[in-house]
């Protein structure tokens, strides 16, 4: 099974991992991450990372001055490539939230993603929209994709759910 959702930044993609997350963790066995913005007085000043199956959390950017960059935000690649090795890899369920421009600038994460879309392991993935990578053209070739917006968000939500529920037959 290999979901991936599309959509624009803040229509709700992180909140459906998250719903998807909590109603399938009692019945099957899932890790992963979610990429979450934190907000300062309104403005966003970066993105933090927290990983499913034990609540770590570890900033992946944040606005600044850095080597590597992803418009105004510094990406912390080696904090993100140290965050994956404590990922469980060998879950039910693998979500990964998100595949875009700043998780692809860890050649670490890009290989990662690679070796599972061979290994054909169960993947609920978001993908940026416009972003043109070699990762994110797999993903959207060999996966169910699906577009979600502020009008399809709910019913988009409980139908994944189903899908896994009857997939995993729970």
């Amino acid at each position: 099974m290999r979901i991936a959702i599309t959509g624009s930044p803040g229509v709700g993609k992180m909140t459906l991992c998250l719903r998807v997350f909590e109603a399938l963790k009692r019945k099957v066995r899932i890790s992963g991450f979610v990429t979450r913005e934190v907000r300062k007085r309104g403005s966003r000043i970066g993105f933090v990372l927290r990983n499913l199956a034990n609540n770590e959390e570890i900033w992946l950017a944040k606005v600044g001055v850095g080597k590597v960059r992803v418009g105004k935000y510094v990406v912390f690649v080696e904090d993100f490539e140290k965050f994956l090795e404590g990922l469980d890899l060998n879950s039910e369920l693998l979500i990964i939230d998100e595949v875009g421009p700043m998780e692809l600038k860890s050649s670490k994460f890009s290989s990662l993603v690679l070796h599972l879309l061979k290994e054909n392991c169960n993947i609920l993935a978001t993908v940026h929209r416009t972003y043109r990578h070699r990762v994110i053209e797999e993903i959207k070739g060999n996966f169910k994709l699906f577009t979600i917006n502020k009008d399809n968000r709910e019913l988009l939500t409980e139908m994944i759910i189903r899908k896994l529920e009857e997939f995993y037959n729970v």
